[in-house]
Parts: C-alpha cells; structure tokens; sequence
C-alpha cells in the first residue's frame, strides 16, 4: 500500500520546512511528499527541491487558487504511479508518523465508504474542532444574528462516536488534513477548481455526502496546525469568504442559495456595523471593523464587486 501526500505552498517556506522535517521519516517505499506551489515569491519550490531531494515539487506558474494546486499535483502524481491512498495535508501543520500510519490503518480497515481525519489540535495542546454539521437554510440564515462564538454552537454541533470503531463522525471535517482512498477523490470530483480559497472543502464534503461518503475523525491520531493567512489582510480574507459563499450556495441552490447567502451576509454585515458605530468614533480598531463591514454590506448587495 502506498500513499501520496499534497502540499500546497504560497511563501511560507520556514513553516512548510518544519512539516517537511517530519515527513521526510516516512518509508519512501510506502508514502510519495508531493509540494504543489503556487507561484511563491520567496522561493519556496527551489529551497524545498535542494533539502528536500526526495519530495516531488511542482513550481505553477501562477496562483490559480488551493484547490486547482491540489488538483493538479493529483494529476501530476497519479498516472506516474501506483498509489493506494491520498493525502491532503496543510503546510502549515507539525504532523506526526505515528498519526498518519494510524489513518492508513483507518482506511484499510473501515469496511465502508469514508474520508479519514486526525484529531487536530493548537500549538499550546488545545483542540481545534475541524468536524461541522450541514446546516439546515434556516440554521444558517440565524447565525447572523448570532455572535461568532454562539454561531460555532451550532456550525459544530456534537460529533457522534462510530459504532464498533475508535472513530468520531460528523457532517464533514475541513482539509487539514484528509486522507482517503484515491478512487474516491476521483469518484468525487476532485475540487472544485472554481473556488479560489474558502469553501472548496465544504463544497467537495457536500458533494462526498451525497454520494454516501462519511467524514471520520480519530482522536487517537493527533497533529498540530499552526494556522497560515493566505489572504493578505482581513478584508482581503472576508472578501474571499464572502465570494466563495456565494458561490457555493449558488451552484448547490440555485437562486435560492443566492438570495438565502446574500441575505445572511446583509443581516450578519449590518447588525456588526450598527454595534461598531458607536465604537468607531473612539477606537482604531472599531473604525477599521467598521470599514470591512461596511464594505462587505455592499458586496451583499451586489454594489461592488469582488478583486482577488
């Protein structure tokens, strides 16, 4: 059995260089590190190709988005290849031998349909619950009026333990990291290369459900994601966010899914700016909040348009 691991990078290279440390331990003989890059300023594919001789970089010539580069390194990998396994993994995780031989296990053994996580966990030990629920349409409108913590209640729900197996479940897990079989990916679709960032892992989970795959997670297998930043600025992230929402509920719900996230977003950037107002005349901060959502209220609206 023999096992490809993705990474995308975007700059970064001094974390994607410590999750390299822990990966170039792994047998060559049963586990393939392929590096993805999109166009990073830094020199993040040279400087991996001369430590790292071993692993597979492919240096595109521009950033087309996470899931065209994870996309793309499949492509790159697989028809070279025999592998069993995928492995989509953030560059920005300290991952460990022990927890990545555990979900291979997972997968060899799970009788069903499944897409395989570890339990993640913070730099200082915490957990960083990466398991969610599909939301019904009227959960999601509600959580605009809700604060970010007591939308997480109900984003995140209770994840449930599997029957007869070590595993958690829940409606879907995010891609820190996902391990599953290569037919499946291929089954599924791959990512939907139309999503630049946000949004491209619920959209390939709800795809998954529908064709009666489970998110799985162990929590016996822990690893430590560190968080990256993408995006350039906050705004530039809520943008993004914003964009890749719509999206989503476009392609899933037609019109509806257009007016329900336009909606959530005019409600949700509305009550925020009202309750900044009165901040804003006092505090940095607060005017600088204000701004976004001001910004993003008129993106709701269909009154600016969206610039990556």
């Amino acid at each position: 059995m023999k096992t490809l691991i993705i990474l995308v990078t975007f700059n970064g290279y001094k974390m994607t260089r410590d999750c390299l440390q822990v990966l170039s331990k792994l047998s060559p003989d049963r586990w393939k590190i392929a590096i993805a890059d999109n166009a990073s300023s830094d020199g993040t594919p040279q400087k991996i190709a001369e430590e790292f001789p071993q692993t597979s970089v492919l240096a595109l010539p521009e950033n087309k988005g996470f899931g065209f580069a994870n996309n793309e390194a499949f492509r790159q990998n697989i028809p070279n290849e025999h592998f069993d396994f995928v492995c989509f993994l953030n560059n920005d995780t300290i991952p460990s031998i022990d927890a990545l031989e555990k979900l291979v296990s997972d997968a060899e053994a799970y009788p069903g349909k499944a897409i395989f996580a570890p339990l993640v966990k913070n730099r200082d030990g915490s957990i960083q619950r990466t398991d969610y629920r599909f939301l019904s349409h009227s959960e999601f409108f509600l959580n605009a009026f809700r604060t970010v913590r007591s939308a997480d209640v109900y984003l995140h729900g209770n994840p449930k333990p599997e029957r007869d197996f070590h595993f958690l479940s829940n409606d879907w897990i995010n891609a820190v990291c996902w391990l599953m079989p290569v037919k499946a990916f291929e089954e599924i679709g791959m990512f939907d290369e139309k999503i630049f960032m946000y949004y491209e892992d619920q959209d390939f989970a709800y795809r998954a459900s529908k064709l009666g795959y489970r998110f799985l997670l162990n929590p016996e297998a822990p690893i430590v994601h560190l968080g990256g930043g993408s995006a350039k600025n906050v705004l530039s992230r809520s943008m993004q966010h914003d964009f890749s929402q719509l999206y989503f509920y476009r392609k899933h719900f037609g019109i509806f899914g257009v007016f329900l996230s336009r909606a959530f977003r005019f409600v949700r950037s509305f009550l925020r700016l009202s309750m900044l107002a009165p901040f804003s005349l006092f505090k940095q901060t607060a005017r600088e909040n204000a701004k976004i959502h001001a910004t993003l209220l008129l993106f709701s609206l269909g009154m600016k348009g969206f610039q990556k």
